[in-house]
């Protein structure tokens, strides 16, 4: 088996790093989008079908977080709606909407740099397996657990170079 020092594995690690940053700050930013959309729903800044244009959400999902909010935010329509349909101020709408688009953007880049993050991680973790690292080995570096890191390298179609131990012949 080839030796797997610490040297070895910086690449690997360099990009868990940046693939970890990513998924905390899509975290981070998805908290953020959902505290805003929830805000402008109670506040009725904008309809639902409005919100989602400018959210990576579709309308039913909008109604979802509304409904799924402590408290809830009132229907606008049905059996449940309280008070009559709001009226749209065109500038309050604008400025909601503006401020959803800011959070849909650092939203969209941390899910991009996930994305191009991954498929490097996968790279490296197949040139790793290939060379005859192990999956626990490798799942010491990465955020995958030693099962992922065998799927992956399976489906990488590489055949494993398997050596010879001493005196095995």
């Amino acid at each position: 088996m080839t030796s797997s020092n610490r040297r070895s594995f910086t690449r690997l690690t360099n990009l868990t790093a940046t693939y970890e940053k990513g998924e905390k700050d899509k975290e981070t930013a998805r908290v953020a989008l959902h505290e805003a959309i929830i805000r402008h729903l109670r506040a009725r800044n904008a309809r639902p079908g409005k919100i989602a244009e400018h959210t990576p959400y579709d309308r039913v999902w909008i109604g979802e977080l509304g409904r799924n909010a402590t408290p809830p935010v009132p229907p606008l329509k049905g059996p449940n709606a309280v008070g009559p349909a709001p009226k749209y101020d065109p500038e309050v709408q604008a400025a909601a909407l503006a401020e959803l688009d800011q959070l849909t953007t650092a939203y969209r880049q941390a899910e991009g740099t996930i994305e191009r993050t991954r498929p490097l991680i996968h790279t490296e973790i197949v040139k790793h397996y290939e060379a005859g690292v192990g999956p626990e080995e490798l799942s010491k570096h990465t955020p995958y657990d030693r099962n992922w890191i065998g799927e992956i390298a399976r489906s990488s179609s590489s055949a494993r170079q398997r050596q010879k131990t001493p005196g095995a012949e």
